[in-house]
């Protein structure tokens, strides 16, 4: 952990922390420790935590304690230790192994909070009953609780009740890079952020994981619900999570289902806000949905879509559509992004939202992605022929990168269609990167060296790294549209796109933001120095045929 991240994380900290070498012998501890255990720094520095031993626990359970760490990485659990003045105390402790480049860096970090409160008298055993012990929030138990009062209550006034589930979008990613005290930290902050949206008579759940569970308990219509959604999805991504040298921004899916429209008990209502929290993943996050009985019915419908995709594409029902980028600054149209279409000779026209996840999940997706690339590629060279040098860049997938063949594969189209390589562009969202970050500098490093221009598309609405970031060989971020649809009402939004700008021409990259619709936001672009633009108002995506490689009058 670097010095930033003690700044953050140990002294503004309410809960105790510990760091410890490979060794056991402490490195730092914070000011939490200190009222805590009644230890000073300089007493507990070189020292181990065995020092706070109470003798309550006997070999068995650290051993098993250590293997838990040794295994997974972690432990976490409710242990007994000692304060300086020899009072015992019950704790809830976290532990988390931390590796470094070379044994000698690596070591130990602990995050514990003293439950002395909890374990004085009946009332505080119920709290702990009832409350999730990390968050503070209410558990399961609770909400059930609460939930079927809350149903009680609205049916005999004729009101409605409505159920928000909420579930963090590229949370594991986070969690899993950067340990699970950090995640932790990370969840406690999101209880914070929602604690301040909702009212205080509505209920907060931490459901389980990243997974959060919202009850307004009286609302006049489903409008209401949508407008708390709205802002829980704004609170929790309008503001990074600052993790020493890293900008985590993590957006949310919510699911919202409403008493008695969409179920007449709390499990089902749970339940079915449960489903259309996934309907708002599978949409692309940062958002919300409301749950419809044809969503039950739309799972059958995606296994028969999955059935006639594996047809698709011998049939020549799937097709590439182009949107233009322009320069913001001269209107000059510098590239096209390549955006997949289906043309079902039945449904019509499908988009892509409806049927990626379905390639991914079936494996299609390698064929397909493939075909896109080629089909691509051969059209640029179409263009080329006839004098315009057009950039094409094309969208490619997470399951695609885990192909071993993927760099051969775009190695041998290029050569088969004897595109200029630096005329390719490949954009990879920010999310995908840092599932396997170090996989991910390898294909990107190979892939460069191919020629091809790469670029992060969705930025920040992921894992923002600078350390990560300098060690990609890549020449465009792509900011994402959502971005840009409120930057005239929410100045977070403003702030963010700023930053991004600035971020990527301090490290020589060029910025395209998507999703133009007004003039008002391109021209906004235009004031704060973005270099590329794409949307609507400039361009729908078009076909090959239709597209007319022009300048655009900004």
């Amino acid at each position: 952990m670097d010095a930033a991240t003690d700044t953050l994380f140990f002294k503004h900290s309410t809960l105790g922390m510990v760091r410890a070498d490979y060794k056991m012998r402490i490195t730092a501890v914070n000011d939490a420790f200190t009222r805590i255990t009644g230890y000073s720094s300089s007493e507990a520095l070189g020292q181990t935590p065995r020092m706070l031993s109470s003798g309550k626990q006997d070999p068995a359970f650290y051993a098993q304690m250590w293997a838990s760490i040794e295994n997974d990485g972690f432990w976490s659990g409710e242990i007994w230790n000692r304060r300086k003045n020899g009072d015992i105390y019950p704790e809830l402790l976290t532990i988390d192994s931390i590796t470094y480049k070379g044994d000698e860096h690596s070591g130990f970090i602990g995050v514990f909070a003293d439950i002395s409160h909890l374990k004085n008298g009946s009332s505080d055993l119920g709290y702990l009953a009832h409350h999730d012990p990390l968050t503070g929030l209410s558990n399961r138990l609770l909400l059930s609780a609460r939930l079927e009062k809350s149903l009680e209550l609205v049916k005999r006034n004729q009101a409605k009740t409505a159920v928000l589930f909420i579930d963090l979008d590229a949370f594991k990613p986070v969690n899993d890079s950067l340990g699970h005290t950090i995640g932790d930290s990370i969840l406690i902050e999101v209880a914070n952020r929602l604690s301040g949206v909702v009212r205080q008579a509505d209920t907060i759940t931490r459901w389980g994981g990243d997974e959060f569970v919202v009850v307004l308990d009286v609302v006049n219509s489903a409008k209401n619900a949508a407008t708390v959604a709205d802002n829980i999805v704004e609170a929790l991504r309008a503001e990074p999570y600052i993790v020493g040298d890293r900008s985590v921004y993590l957006g949310c899916s919510v699911g919202i289902s409403i008493f008695p429209e969409d179920g007449g008990s709390g499990e089902v209502l749970v339940r079915n806000a449960d489903t259309a929290m996934y309907q708002a993943k599978n949409l692309g996050g940062n958002q919300f949905c409301f749950y419809k009985q044809e969503m039950t019915e739309a799972v059958q419908d995606r296994l028969l879509l999955a059935g006639e995709l594996r047809g698709a594409l011998e049939a020549n029902q799937l097709e590439l559509h182009y949107q233009p980028q322009y320069c913001v600054r001269t209107g000059k149209m510098l590239g096209v992004e390549s955006l997949i279409r289906w043309q079902h000779p039945e449904k019509g026209m499908i988009p892509p939202d409806q049927f990626i996840s379905i390639a991914e999940e079936t494996g299609l997706i390698i064929p397909i992605g493939t075909w896109v690339i080629e089909t691509a590629c051969q059209q640029a060279r179409k263009w080329m022929d006839t004098g315009s040098l057009i950039t094409i860049a094309v969208n490619v997938s997470a399951k695609q990168l885990t192909d071993r063949n993927f760099c051969n594969i775009v190695e041998t189209i290029l050569s088969e269609t004897k595109l200029p390589p630096h005329l390719l562009e490949i954009e990879l969202t920010e999310s995908l990167l840092i599932e396997d970050i170090e996989k991910s500098i390898h294909i990107f490093k190979s892939l460069s060296g191919l020629g091809i221009n790469l670029a992060i598309d969705d930025f920040g609405t992921g894992f923002s790294s600078l350390s990560y970031l300098t060690q990609l060989p890549v020449k465009k971020l792509k900011i994402d549209r959502s971005f840009l649809r409120k930057i005239f009402s929410k100045k977070a939004d403003r702030k963010l796109i700023n930053s991004i700008i600035a971020l990527g021409h301090s490290l020589d990259l060029k910025v395209v933001t998507e999703g133009v619709e007004t003039v008002e936001q391109l021209n906004y672009l235009r004031e704060n120095n973005c270099d590329l633009a794409q949307g609507y108002l400039l361009s729908r995506p078009v076909k090959a045929n239709n597209l007319i490689i022009q300048s655009y009058d900004i």
